[in-house]
């Protein structure tokens, strides 16, 4: 996705681009290549970091004013992206903790990492105080309260 393709983002493709995002991620992290390199800044593990790191910091650069909040809280997709993005974030980050501590890479590669996550994670209790007070009962068709989602969204976070 380009920044002018993110202009024409439905809050229902923000949710698909998200799950696609997830998979890569999923893919990224448990089904390494044979010439991984896990120990080397410049091997494959480490590029696909950093390749799917710039994705998320553009796609969430790249977000029109209708995805960003608080202008988009009164839609459940666009709360639940928002969220997404920041999950996906720390999943990357943590694992990138561990291969770094893994393989006794520099303490700057996890510190990086952690900072990241406490960034994501704050982002996350952000939104949340955001939308925590809000009657959601009527903001959106969709069957699933925004208010269950959030629950469900941070109960994956911190597992």
């Amino acid at each position: 996705m380009t920044a002018d393709g993110a202009a024409m983002l439905s809050s229902l493709g923000g949710v698909c681009l998200m799950a696609s995002l997830f998979g890569r991620n999923l893919i990224h992290l448990h089904r390494p290549d044979a010439d991984e390199r896990d120990d080397d800044l410049n091997g494959e593990f480490w590029r696909r970091h950093r390749n799917m790191d710039n994705i998320l910091l553009n796609i969430q650069l790249s977000l029109p004013n209708h995805f960003r909040l608080p202008a988009g809280v009164d839609n459940a997709n666009v709360v639940f992206t928002n969220m997404n993005i920041h999950t996906s974030t720390i999943c990357l980050h943590q694992a990138a903790i561990f291969k770094a501590e893994k393989n006794r890479m520099p303490h700057s590669v996890s510190a990086e990492s952690k900072i990241r996550c406490i960034t994501a994670a704050a982002q996350i209790a952000s939104i949340m105080r955001m939308v925590c007070h809000l009657d959601l009962s009527g903001v959106s068709d969709d069957p699933q309260p925004i208010v269950g989602r959030v629950k469900a969204h941070v109960g994956v976070c911190f597992r």
